[in-house]
């Protein structure tokens, strides 16, 4: 009988260790810049930050979101390389994006005179902790203004 409430006591740890992990907290997007430019598609490196609520250390193994911009579609982002979340603490991701020429034009004016504005990040995350993997659906929103000045430095 000992054995098996030994078990159970172990089994209820486990258990109740390996908590669901809370999302993180979007702090809005970092920086961006302009990569390569053109009629067509442009490739755009931006860094969004964000912060681990949690206790514990998570594996992003992969995200796949949508950009809004003032609730218009801007562009997708696919990543799929593992990317290591340190616990408690603020992080930033970094991001490669391929935006139609047309998705900028759409907001150039907003863009030009630097007006805020509101950018929604929606998807799903695959998140791993040790060897148990959770997918988790992401949505976040902020208002921020894009510096042209900014994402044209180099080119």
């Amino acid at each position: 009988m000992n054995i098996n409430r030994s078990f159970l006591l172990i089994l209820v740890v486990i258990a109740t260790s390996c908590a669901f992990p809370k999302p993180f907290v979007f702090k809005g997007l970092k920086s961006i810049k302009l990569e390569k430019a053109g009629f067509g598609k442009n490739v755009f490196n931006a860094n969004f930050a964000y912060q681990n609520p949690n206790h514990f250390k998570l594996l992003l193994k992969q995200l796949d979101c949508d950009v809004f911009i003032n609730d218009q579609p801007f562009t997708h982002y696919h990543l799929d390389t593992a990317f290591t979340i340190p616990a408690n603490t603020d992080f930033v991701m970094p991001a490669k994006m391929e935006i139609e020429l047309s998705s900028i034009l759409k907001h150039s004016v907003d863009i030009l005179f630097n007006k805020p504005m509101k950018i929604t990040v929606r998807g799903n995350a695959t998140l791993s902790k040790g060897v148990f993997t959770k997918h988790l659906p992401i949505e976040f929103t902020t208002q921020q203004k894009l510096d042209l000045k900014e994402a044209l430095k180099g080119i």
